[in-house]
């Protein structure tokens, strides 16, 4: 994975789990709490996924509702897939909506996340 010079911002956990019927259930940690996986950012900072708990799963990637906003400026994988990482320089204003890209060991189909976002410039999340 390139290193950034941005500093190291928030690290959220994703763990992902099956329920009684084996559907995948992505949640997200912050600090050992439950959270929505949303990240405020007010700097240039590295925003940090890890998987946690999740045998038989790897980040592929990240999709995004909107591409070529510029709120996100990259994304890096670990080589191992257990860590994927959105550059953010904070450069424009605004909020972008995006899902994890997961790979399974299971088959080759790919598993997205619920839709985290990223809002640059202090604006506060909206409320669910």
């Amino acid at each position: 994975m390139n290193t950034t010079t941005l500093i190291q911002g928030p690290i959220i956990e994703v763990m992902i789990t099956l329920d009684v019927n084996q559907e995948p259930k992505v949640t997200y940690l912050q600090d050992d709490e439950v959270c929505t996986g949303n990240v405020v950012v007010t700097c240039g900072e590295d925003i940090t996924y890890r998987l946690v708990n999740s045998a038989g799963y790897a980040f592929m990637g990240a999709g995004f509702l909107t591409p070529y906003d510029n709120i996100i400026d990259s994304v890096q994988v670990s080589a191992d897939g257990q860590e994927l990482v959105l550059v953010d320089e904070d450069s424009v204003s605004g909020t972008t909506k995006f899902q994890l890209i997961f790979t399974n060991t299971t088959n080759s189909l790919l598993l997205l996340s619920p839709d985290p976002q990223v809002i640059n410039k202090g604006e506060l999340p909206p409320k669910y």
